[in-house]
């Protein structure tokens, strides 16, 4: 009776199948062919592994850590001109672990593994090598237990804020060899005033500005024209009918933006002035009133714009909204099955919907009461009446780097998605520079790069391009998945010349 398993049974057939190669056809024209048939073999994976979005770089990394690597786009024939220096600003919602439930994520299986996503989370961030990192949905236990210690590693420091009653927040993360940090202001959209227009309901979304120095060895061969940077991130109220509220929190983004402008200016002694920067997730696409009303200056609501506001004027938020919300304690913060026990995405859906409330947050057309028509035009007046407008980096240039994807769906010239979840699909994050505006002149047509450089001292030289709907597979396709993205968001960059 053999002592051998089946295991070893089917080995032993295997290796009496070998046969021994002749010793006199061992020379070394046989064994170069050999070694071609190999490097053929090689390099047919290789590219197979390209076709899937694979890099090279991850060739043997074990798949469940792969990731689909996108291409970072030159989109003029200017690189950085020589005595400037230039930066590489990433945003990306990382998606919160304490948010993740089956129920929105049917279908991602494995990929929401705390122990698998934040070994690809980081694995993409060293890919992209940012100098700068936006980032929204960070959990505040793996902020302390995983990112700040493993990006601190890589060179980077932080600063991160979020609201006491959430288990997540945002968080800036810089090279301390190109930035000091200096000074920081923050923003609680539930508290800030916004002219006579109060805010309709409780969403704990908050904001983070921050102000750096340039490292002197960063800009020591530089010829720079203003006195650092200043950069914001924020993640807005997420709500299918929360269209005026998001609207009235981009004017703040707008407004805090400037009052802390005004007081770096004060504490400087000087009016060179900041690069400014504000990126984030403002849960808003190109063609609704909280992007339209910072970029498209006058804004004038209507169309799409108009019917969709209105009609979130006449959704009713339940009382108890915000009240529901705790803070999470544990220290794995793995996803957990027992739904109760997790925290409402993104700030609790405690509504009910019913025969008084709208059913559907786009609708064809709306006719608004008096009274929310007169809500709509002091919301336009607030953002007409104040002098700062903010310009998409992804605007300026798109078509440069995916001209079959860009303003596919909007005016804007933006992409169409970096956003890919099971349920929904669109662009909600940007990137966008911050520069005063006249009340009196018209700034509603798109902007360009030479326009920006001449009046912001900021030249866009690069765009991480993003994913196109043909390229995410076959259905269900919902982010994150194993060996494509670890989040439902996919993170957006630009490179900036600072002149």
């Amino acid at each position: 009776m053999s002592h051998l398993t089946p295991k070893n049974e089917k080995k032993s057939k295997k290796e009496k199948t070998k046969k021994a190669v002749d010793p006199s056809k061992l020379t070394p024209e046989y064994i170069e062919e050999q070694r071609r048939l190999r490097n053929l073999k090689k390099e047919q994976k290789r590219k197979e592994l390209l076709e899937k979005g694979i890099d090279e770089s991850q060739l043997d990394t074990p798949e469940i850590l792969r990731f689909n690597t996108r291409p970072f786009i030159s989109v003029s024939n200017v690189e950085t001109t020589q005595g400037k220096v230039s930066l590489k600003i990433m945003t990306y919602n990382v998606l919160a672990q304490a948010l993740i439930r089956r129920k929105l994520f049917p279908t991602s299986g494995n990929a929401l593994k705390w122990a698998t996503r934040s070994q690809v989370l980081l694995n993409e961030m060293k890919h992209y090598d940012a100098d700068i990192m936006c980032l929204q949905e960070l959990d505040f236990i793996q902020y302390k237990s995983y990112w700040k210690s493993e990006l601190l590693k890589l060179g980077y420091e932080s600063n991160y804020f979020r609201n006491p009653v959430k288990n997540h927040g945002v968080c800036i993360f810089y090279k301390q060899s190109k930035l000091i940090f200096k000074h920081q202001s923050f923003i609680d959209y539930d508290r800030e005033e916004s002219g006579d227009i109060p805010a309709r309901t409780i969403t704990q979304n908050i904001g983070l500005l921050a102000c750096f120095d340039f490292h002197p060895k960063f800009i020591e061969d530089a010829q720079i024209s203003r006195n650092g940077l200043i950069i914001g991130t924020t993640h807005l109220f997420w709500h299918p009918f929360g269209t005026y509220e998001r609207t009235r929190q981009t004017y703040l983004i707008l407004k805090k933006t400037k009052d802390f402008l005004n007081t770096m200016n004060s504490l400087s002694g000087n009016d060179l002035g900041w690069y400014t920067i504000f990126a984030g997730d403002f849960n808003s696409q190109p063609f609704d009133s909280p992007y339209l009303s910072i970029v498209s200056k006058p804004v004038d609501y209507t169309d799409r714009a108009k019917n969709v506001i209105g009609c979130s004027l006449s959704y009713q938020y339940s009382r108890n909204r915000g009240m529901n919300s705790k803070p999470d304690n544990s220290e794995t913060n793995e996803e957990n099955e027992d739904e109760e026990e997790q925290e409402e995405e993104e700030g609790g859906n405690v509504e009910k919907f019913g025969s008084n409330q709208p059913q559907h947050p786009v609708p064809e057309t709306f006719d608004p009461t008096p009274e929310q028509s007169e809500l709509i035009a002091k919301m336009q007046d607030l953002h007409n009446n104040l002098p700062v407008r903010a310009v998409s980096l992804y605007s300026l240039a798109y078509d440069k780097v995916d001209g079959e994807n860009a303003g596919k769906d909007n005016a804007r010239n933006e992409p169409m998605y970096s956003n890919w979840a099971h349920a929904w699909r669109g662009l909600l994050d940007y990137i966008m520079v911050i520069t005063n505006w006249d009340a009196s002149s018209n700034a509603t047509k798109l902007d360009t790069i030479e326009e920006v450089a001449n009046r912001d001292d900021i030249r866009l030289l690069k765009l991480l391009r993003l994913p196109r709907g043909e390229e995410m597979g076959e259905e269900p396709s919902g982010q994150p998945r194993i060996g494509q993205y670890p989040s439902d968001h996919f993170c957006l960059m630009a490179e900036i010349e600072l002149l």
